[in-house]
């Protein structure tokens, strides 16, 4: 059996058993590869939600660590803020002691201090050091008298090292004159030779010291760098400055050891892998809970930010830059947690550290749990899949047997109706369009006979209507066809006559934007010497605007010639002639029609132009000077009237003369008015500047109109043109 051949009954009961065969077999097929795969899928799901449990541990685990180093390094940078304030508040007070006694001398004794080279100290006994590199600077009276007054800080200076001898500090005072006044503290004499050695007793200039110039460049207090002391150990100072009647006096300090800060640090709470470390604006680390490895203080890698490892690299520039973040890091080929925060009082950053392995410890223990319950998942899976394929397979025998009876049945009642409509069809296609068809199915093929029936009415009434309308087109394109003939007919166009003329050369265009147009030009002689010339514009498009257009030339040119056949030209009031014509186009203008009008009088001799502008736009002069012409608008102060809008309008007689070479362009709004397709307009400014490029001393006046066609086209960039277009120009010869 072909099926090419095969009627709709058929191949509809084919269709329908072959569909309900694939989806038997098809069923047949997903149960026997469910039976089969079943353990497939099933570890499939388990390993599924193990990943996802242990997701989501592992996301808590991180979370709760990162909140909880988050809270810890503000905690200890706290501790440290709060160290580092008392150091200030310390030195500001010393300051303010050693101030006070320089402002009242009356108040206070002249004192004498011990030097080092009088005796040996005891830890933290005040002393004063002037060496021999600042002798000479110390010797003055002034200097002498300032040292006796400033030794009255000891008390203060004594009181202090001792509150901070936990860290064996110094508290000091360093003078303009470069001696010094100190308290050490001291744990052996190995220290206290290495705090009072030769080279500090021979060249100390205190004022050449960090902690003097950060203070007394700054005027306010500040702490140094990390640098060795005289002791061996690292320390930074915090300075500040203190002065007298002459200005600034000297600068007092307190140096802490490292340690003193590390101990604030140092321990690991959040874990066995926990590491604490700060570094400097530099990226160098100042101290830090490691003694060995890339944290270590001082094993040669100094400056973080430029580590091998890109991730530690990257969180350190963050450091630097003084922002707070917590973010995971690779060092040493492991992966840590970094919190870090800035410690403002010294423009450090301070981080603290945590093995990612050691966060999720705990989740290993969740996962093995995990596993436990993913068998007994999969063994319960693997029951019911077999069930549900045994279910399937007798569901299908029956549900067959059913579809091959109700099968043909429906195709039977489907196939009918088609048959009906495919009769109607074709008597419908031999031409007979009252043929209908009643299907009544309750379906689509109803929808599709009432849509053939109503097809055979509308296409019935259409062809008669076609044959009408045809008719009616074919008579309205040609009465426009033959309306913008007489149209452009009415325009003179014979231009040799004007062109060639020894006088003058003149040409003109108008490109309407329908079949007939509302733009007009004239020119015409009146007598040997006086030639008119007119440019116009009447309001709207179209038929009406074309039969306005014709009203307005003709009144326009007959009251010109009547008065030049009385008068001269020169001696015509053609301002009285623009106001006559607006008169007789106001009278019956029911449709309140109006027109611009610039009309002008040239006398070819002696280059005169007299000129009346009713609202139109403003032409352009083109002078003559040099080789070269400039173009500027010929504009009124005051505007005036359109024409046939205001029966009793006054309209204004000008004057201006053209020299040899001088050329006149008039045109209608339709040029500067030109849009693209963005709806730009042309403007006046760019048909300025195209008058500028066009214009050429030699050129001939239809070439230039040409040029600034070319230019507007080029604008328009084919978008519809929605104006007429109409241009003339004129250059006098002389």
């Amino acid at each position: 059996m072909v099926l090419g051949k095969m009627s709709i009954h058929k191949r509809i009961l084919l269709m329908l058993l072959s569909v309900v065969f694939f989806v038997f077999f098809a069923l047949g097929l997903v149960a026997l590869w469910e039976s089969w795969g079943m353990w497939k899928n099933t570890q499939e799901i388990s390993r599924y939600f193990d990943a996802k449990v242990t997701s989501f541990a592992e996301e808590r685990a991180i979370t709760q660590t990162r909140k909880q180093m988050g809270e810890n390094a503000k905690e200890k940078a706290s501790q440290v803020e709060r160290a580092l304030n008392m150091l200030r508040e310390d030195t500001e007070y010393l300051a303010d002691a050693v101030q006070r006694i320089l402002a009242h001398p009356e108040w206070y004794p002249a004192r004498r201090l011990p030097t080092p080279f009088e005796k040996r100290l005891s830890s933290g006994e005040a002393y004063l050091l002037v060496t021999p590199k600042v002798s000479e600077d110390c010797s003055s009276e002034a200097a002498l008298r300032d040292i006796a007054l400033a030794s009255n800080i000891v008390d203060d200076l004594e009181v202090m090292s001792h509150f901070y001898e936990d860290s064996y500090s110094s508290c000091f005072l360093g003078s303009k004159y470069g001696y010094l006044i100190n308290a050490d503290v001291f744990a052996s004499d190995e220290e206290y030779q290495r705090l009072h050695s030769e080279e500090f007793h021979t060249v100390f200039d205190p004022r050449e010291r960090p902690w003097y110039q950060v203070a007394a460049a700054g005027g306010k207090t500040a702490f140094t760098d990390v640098y060795v002391g005289n002791d061996g150990s690292p320390e930074l100072t915090c300075a500040a400055p203190y002065y007298d009647a002459d200005g600034l006096a000297g600068v007092v300090g307190i140096d802490v050891h490292l340690p003193l800060l590390y101990d604030l640090v140092a321990d690991k709470s959040l874990g066995s892998t926990n590491v604490n470390f700060a570094l400097n604006s530099k990226g160098e680390i100042l101290f830090s809970t490691e003694t060995e490895g890339i944290l270590a203080v001082g094993d040669g890698h100094r400056e973080l930010d430029k580590s091998s490892e890109e991730s530690l690299a990257l969180a350190a520039a963050g450091m630097k830059a003084g922002l707070s973040d917590i973010v995971l890091v690779t060092m040493d080929g492991e992966e840590y947690y970094l919190a870090y925060v800035p410690l403002p009082s010294l423009g450090y950053s301070f981080g603290t550290m945590l093995k990612r392995e050691e966060v999720l410890a705990p989740v290993a223990l969740a996962r093995d749990s995990l596993s436990a319950h993913a068998d007994a998942f999969h063994s319960s899976m693997r029951s019911l899949f077999l069930e549900n394929t045994v279910k399937i397979f007798l569901l299908a025998l029956v549900l067959f047997g059913l579809f091959f009876y109700g099968s043909r049945r429906m195709a039977k009642q489907f196939v009918q109706p088609i048959l009906t409509l495919t009769e109607a069809v074709r008597e419908i296609a031999k031409g007979n369009l009252d043929r209908k068809t009643d299907i009544r199915t309750g379906d689509e093929i109803e929808e599709l006979s009432d849509s053939v029936n109503h097809m055979t009415g509308e296409l019935k009434e259409y062809m008669e209507n076609l044959a009408k309308v045809t008719m009616d087109k074919q008579k309205i394109a040609t009465e426009l066809s033959l309306a913008q003939g007489i149209q452009e007919d009415m325009l003179p166009s014979i231009f040799p006559k004007f062109s060639n003329n020894p006088h003058y050369d003149l040409f003109a265009t108008m490109h309407a934007a329908k079949e007939v147009g509302g733009d007009f030009y004239d020119f015409y002689d009146i007598d040997e010497t006086h030639v008119v010339l007119t440019m116009a514009d009447v309001s709207g498009k179209g038929i009406p605007a074309s039969l306005f257009m014709v009203v307005s030339k003709t009144m326009l040119k007959n009251d010109t010639l009547a008065a030049t056949m009385e008068q001269d030209p020169e001696s015509v009031d053609w301002a009285g002639i623009m106001e006559q014509v607006n008169r007789q186009l106001c009278e019956n203008n029911e449709e309140m029609m109006f027109v611009t009008v610039f009309f002008g009088v040239l006398n070819i001799v002696t280059g005169e132009f007299i000129y009346v502008n009713g609202g139109h736009n403003a032409p352009l002069i083109g002078r003559v000077s040099e080789g070269k012409t400039d173009w500027e608008y010929i504009r009124d102060e005051k505007k005036s009237h359109m024409v046939g809008v205001i029966e009793n309008a006054k309209y204004m007689q000008k004057r201006l003369t053209l020299k040899p070479g001088d050329m006149l362009y008039f045109y209608t709004d339709g040029v500067t008015e030109a849009m693209d397709g963005d709806g730009q307009l042309y403007t006046e400014e760019r048909l300025q500047e195209a008058l500028f490029r066009a214009a050429t001393s030699e050129i001939k006046m239809a070439d230039m109109l040409a040029r600034i066609r070319e230019d507007i086209d080029a604008h328009a960039n084919g978008a519809e043109q929605s104006d007429d277009i109409t241009m003339l120009g004129v250059r006098f010869l002389g």
